[in-house]
């Protein structure tokens, strides 16, 4: 009897260790059983891109918020730098203001920030690459535009330019009078000297942002054969004072410059305009349907590729994407609105299918409020946004190349890696579209037996999960993986 008893017992806690073990091991999955696999299969000797950097635009608020405590504090550029992982950082270079021009800021109001941003950068060790892009030049270097110069690209129209002032000064449009290259040429100079009075040297300029579209805020409409003969007329004036500047641009949609109707835009001019080619160091858009609604990532990627290889491919020179938002921060897509989740695909379409290689988010902080068109409300209030950008923003360091993996999308499951050689890191990000998690087998030579895993999910934000073994790497269901092994930013 008592040996029966003491069996009995026995069984039950063989059942209770049973249940126990199998709660730990199928955390993500049903009844103990073992999730679907999904390979990689990845060749580090196969490289494309190098990585220049990820970042953000703006200040710790708006450039518009009337008050100036609002712009900066320690906590949050050490955030932005050392947590985020910011290693580009964008800025406006505003005209000087005028009764007919007002402006949200001038560089007495920006200059502490970059003080600010730089001196964090340097006490954390970071290589802060700083640049800027112009939404208008200064009014009395603008003029009208005629009707028929207002048609878009490619559709002609005799009469360039009407010789008189824009009226709306900086705003609504208007364009840069030709007889002027010169004078702009040496205003943009003016705005890289004042980072070098700081001691930073600038890493690069965009001479106009969106040249196409004409808004109550400053912009300036360019002709695409206007924007040639900007590029080629003014940055030689730029270049006399600062020839190690870089030139990136047109700044123009994705959608616009990679789609169906791409040589009607501005980067097939410039391949027909080879004077202003040589100009241009860097191929940038921005990663929009139409300057406010993010492009979808299916259709991003046939438009990445499209660019790539009709641009980048043929001249050598890398692709930046230097502005974009519009993603919400619930985790999936609802009501038609992109959520974050969203944005980890468009990042990875940018970086596999472009061959992208910075990615540069559009309003970083806004101390009024949070939305989507922001990754945070000041170091305070961090969005979904913001730990999505950080599963590669931080670990995926300047000089990283990228290494070919292939993968079947029908899985569901769509991955990058990237070798440092300079950091001896090598680093992974997959994402799992599946409503159910899966096992990650790796296939590959000399790929490393453990990595550091960081988890973003609906419940998780950049989770730090340790030390996993490569052959039991577990994607949660619909999650961003990053997996590093080696030297990570600390």
């Amino acid at each position: 009897m008592v040996k029966r008893q003491m069996s009995n017992l026995l069984f039950v806690l063989f059942l209770l260790l049973s249940a126990c073990n199998g709660s730990t091991q199928s955390n993500d999955h049903k009844n103990g059983d073992q999730p679907n696999t999904v390979t990689l299969k990845i060749d580090r000797q196969i490289t494309h891109q190098t990585i220049d950097g990820f970042g953000l635009f703006g200040a710790r608020s708006v450039w518009w918020d009337g008050n100036r405590d609002h712009l900066f504090s320690e906590e949050w550029a050490r955030m932005i730098i050392e947590d985020l992982g910011i290693t580009i950082w964008r800025n406006e270079y505003y005209p000087a203001a005028t009764s007919n021009s007002p402006q949200d800021a001038d560089w007495e109001k920006q200059r502490p920030v970059v003080e600010g941003l730089a001196r964090a950068a340097e006490n954390a060790g970071v290589d802060l690459r700083m640049i800027f892009s112009v939404w208008s030049p200064p009014e009395q270097l603008k003029i009208a535009v005629s009707e028929e110069g207002n048609h878009l690209p490619g559709s002609g129209g005799k009469d360039r330019f009407i010789e008189v002032p824009h009226p709306g000064g900086t705003k609504w449009g208007g364009t840069l009078n030709p007889e002027k290259y010169q004078d702009f040429g040496n205003w943009l100079a003016d705005g890289i000297e004042h980072y070098e009075e700081l001691g930073i040297e600038l890493y690069a300029i965009s001479p106009q942002n969106e040249p196409l579209f004409e808004q109550f805020y400053n912009s300036s409409y360019y002709r695409v054969d206007w924007y040639a003969e900007m590029l080629e007329h003014a940055m030689p004036v730029v270049r006399q004072r600062y020839p190690d500047i870089k030139v990136f641009g047109s700044e123009n949609m994705l959608g616009m410059e990679g789609g169906a109707d791409r040589q009607w835009f501005y980067h097939t001019e410039l391949m027909r305009h080879q004077e202003a080619l040589h100009q241009l160091d860097i191929w940038a858009v921005h990663g929009y349907v139409d300057g406010v609604n993010p492009t979808e990532s299916s259709t991003a990627a046939q438009n990445w590729r499209n660019h790539y290889r009709e641009f980048s491919e043929t001249t050598g020179k890398p692709i930046w994407m230097t502005e974009t938002s519009g993603y919400h921060d619930h985790w999936l897509t609802q009501g038609g609105q992109a959520g974050a989740l969203d944005l980890g695909l468009a990042i990875h379409s940018a970086l596999h299918h472009g061959n992208v290689s910075a990615w540069v988010w559009w309003q970083g902080s806004d101390a009024g409020t949070i939305s989507e068109f922001n990754l945070m409300q000041t170091e305070t209030n961090p969005s979904k946004r913001y730990y999505v950008s950080k599963q590669f923003y931080r670990y995926i360091r300047p000089g990283a190349e990228r290494a070919d993996v292939e993968y079947n999308e029908n899985e569901g499951v769509f991955a990058t890696a990237f070798v440092h050689t300079e950091m001896d890191t090598f680093t992974i990000v997959a994402i799992n579209t599946r409503n159910e998690p899966v096992l990650l087998k790796l296939e590959g030579e000399n790929l490393p037996g453990s990595y550091q895993k960081i988890v973003t999910s609906a419940t998780l934000n950049a989770a730090a999960e340790g030390i996993v073994e490569s052959r039991n790497i577990q994607l949660p269901a619909q999650s961003i993986v990053t997996l590093v092994n080696g030297n990570v930013f600390e």
